[in-house]
């Protein structure tokens, strides 16, 4: 058994709608298939638009849903030759059920975060119905809402799984439509939406049929969970800023964890904790080139000869910096900045500091600029009093990150990027490694970005070409 997830992108016209046919129809003939699906391409943000406007008392919400309705009519129209009246019946009976949602929240004036929830979820429902019906033109399918076994907490448009209920869940309604089938269906199964366990709809966050798909693998002990997408695989960097960039064959979980963190377009690492849990590899595959290979995320790691398996940055960030002679020797003095940086909501995402114990660095975004320096004066205000603390701010930086397995144990992995960064005249504001020595980041100035991927990409990877 695999399960194989097929974002927006792969679902954004009836072509494409085809497309993923002909891939399910080849996969099934090798062994059987849970699909998860996500929202045809941009209805999840057109969604969201609808309520907020709604919320608004602005007419303009009903021409957007006339909008999304028209566009699922037409993939029905488009799709559908067997049957068609009945689905258009029940994907009426969707648009319906959505358009009423919309208009209590007009009537209240108010879209609380469940209600946001319930109107996001008719993107999933939609394209789930319009795909299972689509196949079952050419192989038995069926239509799955995740409400009836994603079990989640009420923390709408970001609920946590209960998976202790999940699991047995999926594993019975998955085992019970097999046998109803005698093995042959595909279930369609809807991604990025849940249930509270009593039945409230909830969206377990952006990007979340990836999760899904995580989430279904890890119960049914899949195989392999493939997610496919349009690109070719993972690369070793962005391609639109560094035009070098290749598909990378295989990389661990941990690699892509790192990369991802720094901003590279990878799993996020929360999205597919199940499927590491369980050890399931992840392939990440192209839907319009689905004969090239992709990329295999799994514990595996190949000695390819490669220091670094990819490079990635992150932007608007600002690099603060607490200095002065009352840190030296004080113990407590770290716990206290997280401590109150963490109690206003500050996301650090870097951290640099020099054995002398005169300095922290660290990054966080611009936009926590403010509120980290306050929340940094209030908690440090008799050392600021006295003079023996103070605190720099650096706007406009970028993290850039060098990640891979293979520079465990190497020596002059460091040496490398510098000399690259500095052949450009790039100057380097912090440093940070950990002691997996899978990752050496460098905050540099943003506007340096670009010229700094490219630098470091070639100096790992196509020199050795030449």
């Amino acid at each position: 058994m695999k399960v194989l997830k097929f974002g927006g992108s792969s679902l954004s016209t009836p072509a494409t709608i085809r497309q993923v046919g002909k891939i399910l129809l080849a996969s099934r003939r090798r062994e059987p298939l849970i699909v998860v699906v996500s929202a045809f391409e941009g209805v999840t943000n057109r969604l969201l638009d609808c309520a907020r406007l709604a919320e608004r008392a602005d007419p303009a919400f009903e021409e957007a849903f006339k909008h999304i309705a028209r566009r699922h009519r037409d993939a029905v129209t488009q799709l559908i030759k067997q049957g068609r009246a009945r689905v258009r019946d029940e994907v009426d009976a969707l648009l319906a059920e959505l358009h009423s949602t919309l208009e209590g929240i007009h009537l209240l004036r108010h879209c609380p975060v469940r209600a946001l929830d319930m109107t996001a979820s008719f993107g999933e429902r939609l394209s789930a119905f319009i795909v299972s019906a689509y196949l079952n033109q050419k192989y038995p399918a069926a239509f799955v809402d995740a409400r009836d076994f994603l079990v989640t907490d009420d923390q709408f448009t970001h609920a946590n799984v209960i998976f202790k209920r999940t699991n047995p869940r999926a594993r019975k309604l998955f085992a019970k439509l097999t046998k109803r089938h005698r093995g042959r269906v595909i279930p369609i199964v809807t991604g990025f939406i849940g249930a509270t366990e009593d039945g409230q709809t909830t969206t377990i966050g952006r990007n979340g049929s990836d999760y899904s798909a995580a989430i279904v693998g890890a119960a049914v002990n899949a195989s392999v969970i493939e997610i496919w997408t349009d690109v070719d695989g993972v690369l070793s960097a962005d391609p639109r800023v560094v035009p070098s960039a290749f598909v990378l064959p295989q990389m661990t979980y941990e690699e892509a964890m790192e990369l991802s963190y720094f901003g590279a377009k990878v799993l996020h690492s929360a999205t597919i904790a199940p499927a590491v849990a369980r050890r399931i590899p992840i392939l990440i595959k192209n839907t319009f080139n689905p004969n090239a290979p992709g990329t295999l995320i799994s514990t595996r790691s190949v000695d390819d000869g490669k220091l670094a398996k990819g490079i990635t940055s992150v932007g608007d960030l600002a690099l603060l910096t607490l200095r002065g002679p009352g840190m030296v020797g004080v113990p407590g003095v770290a716990e206290r900045l997280f401590r109150t940086l963490a109690a206003r909501k500050v996301n650090v995402v870097l951290i640099s500091q020099a054995s002398s114990e005169h300095t922290i660095c660290f990054g966080i975004r611009n936009i926590d600029t403010s509120r980290a320096v306050d929340a940094i004066r209030h908690e440090f205000q008799f050392e600021f009093h006295e003079q023996s603390m103070q605190v720099d701010v650096k706007s406009d930086q970028a993290i850039l990150a060098v990640v891979g397995e293979g520079m465990k144990g190497r020596p002059g992995v460091a040496g490398k990027v510098f000399d690259s960064l500095g052949r450009q005249n790039i100057n380097i504001s912090a440093i940070a490694q950990g002691a997996s020595e899978r990752n050496i980041s460098c905050v540099i100035d943003t506007a340096d970005q670009v010229r700094a991927l490219n630098a470091i990409h070639q100096g790992f990877f196509e020199t050795r070409k030449r």
